[in-house]
């Protein structure tokens, strides 16, 4: 049986209903069944995530972590749109891979630290299709730092997939470690909430701050030893910090050449139509060697243009396919439309990736028309031509 790929259709805003999503903590089994079952809709009959634990039979998704984790409802009257998981516990709380895949350990040096620390750890957020839009996503967010301030939570932690990676940086979220790879999810990247970082929520006007504003006498010690030991020492460049220019001289750089003449789905677009562009809807990614980047049948959600390093297909082998070439496109178009990845890529040395995504190119479109609309004339070009080579 054929499957389909989701329709970009699917990010329709309900704008009517923003004043009328409440969030609340699941307290009895229906309740959270109800959340098991709408995360096998999204992640498995939706996103076709090939996931291990994933109860088929009764369409369930749920784990060790629910055992103890709060689970946030976001609904309009009794229709659940979202949902997401916060655990609160100390290091000894997690389990061992978790702690050692977000490297909690490395932060038993933080001033303050003792064995009754709290740390947060907010996973399996997902939101309805046509919901994508509302604030149902922020809403959540917003209660699991509330949790935090009320718990005395210096990090909140969290994993995403690379075209997430922006939208968690809109909210003041950091990008910290190397990405792991989790079967059946996909390549991620850890992340964290400086919960004190009031400054930080500021300056990139996180939606966040609205709340964070409201605190007094706010220790910021475990901000500035994060900012020492990790922000000052790394090679992520953050979308929201970031300025247009800099973005840019960085890819000319690195790419030995202007990005519109080296990167194709750039060549319709002036400098400056190309730098706005970049600068709203991309991510620059840095992959170790071995980093799984695309899975073949995966939903593919952004469009990946490889800026240095060299990658491989473990799908076609006879003969060796790999790519080196500064701008050449990495796996399937899932800026403009959604299409199923067709290749596993990795990585064989280490890669840097600029990676536009379907999301941020969504609410780009609204902005700068005229620009998406030579972006997707490009894609569906390249389409065209692929389509007759076939």
């Amino acid at each position: 049986m054929t499957k389909d790929c989701p329709q970009t259709k699917s990010y329709v805003t309900e704008q009517n209903f923003e004043e009328s999503i409440t969030v609340n903590n699941a307290i009895t089994a229906a309740e959270k069944k109800e959340i098991y079952n709408f995360r096998y809709q999204i992640y498995v009959e939706e996103m076709f995530k090939q996931i291990d634990i994933a109860d088929k039979k009764n369409k369930i998704l749920s784990d060790n972590l629910d055992e103890w984790g709060i689970l946030l409802s976001a609904k309009i009257g009794s229709k659940l749109i979202a949902t997401a998981r916060i655990n609160i516990g100390t290091i000894d709380d997690f389990p061992l891979e978790e702690a050692a895949f977000l490297s909690l350990s490395e932060f038993q040096d933080c001033p303050g630290y003792s064995d009754k620390q709290q740390y947060a750890l907010i996973t399996k957020i997902m939101v309805a299709p046509a919901y994508r839009s509302s604030r149902a996503f922020y809403q959540l967010l917003a209660k699991c730092y509330e949790l935090c301030c009320s718990n005395n939570v210096n990090f909140m932690f969290g994993l995403c997939n690379l075209h997430l990676i922006r939208l968690y940086e809109k909210l003041g979220i950091h990008r910290y470690g190397k990405n792991f790879f989790l079967p059946g999810y996909g390549l991620q990247t850890p992340l964290v909430l400086l919960i004190n970082d009031l400054q930080h929520l500021r300056i990139i006007r996180s939606p966040l701050f609205r709340i964070a504003r409201k605190r007094e006498g706010v220790d910021t010690r475990s901000v500035e030893w994060f900012h020492n030991k990790f922000t000052h020492h790394s090679n992520f460049i953050n979308s929201q910090t970031v300025t247009e220019e800099k973005l840019w001289n960085i890819l000319s750089e690195r790419l030995a050449g202007t990005p519109t003449e080296i990167i194709g789905l750039l060549s319709r677009l002036s400098v400056t139509e190309a730098k706005k562009f970049i600068h709203n809807c991309g991510s620059y990614v840095q992959c170790d060697p071995g980093n799984l980047i695309t899975i073949q049948g995966d939903v593919s959600y952004t469009y990946n243009i490889l800026i240095a390093g060299r990658v491989k297909s473990l799908t076609l082998l006879h003969p060796v396919k790999e790519y080196s070439s500064p701008g050449h496109h990495i796996g399937t178009n899932g800026l403009t439309e959604h299409n199923f990845h067709t290749e596993d890529i990795a990585a064989v040395d280490s890669t840097d990736l600029l990676i536009l995504s379907g999301i941020a190119f969504q609410r780009f479109s609204h902005s700068y028309p005229e620009i998406a609309h030579k972006v997707i004339q490009y894609t569906q070009a390249a389409k065209n031509i692929i389509i007759n080579v076939v």
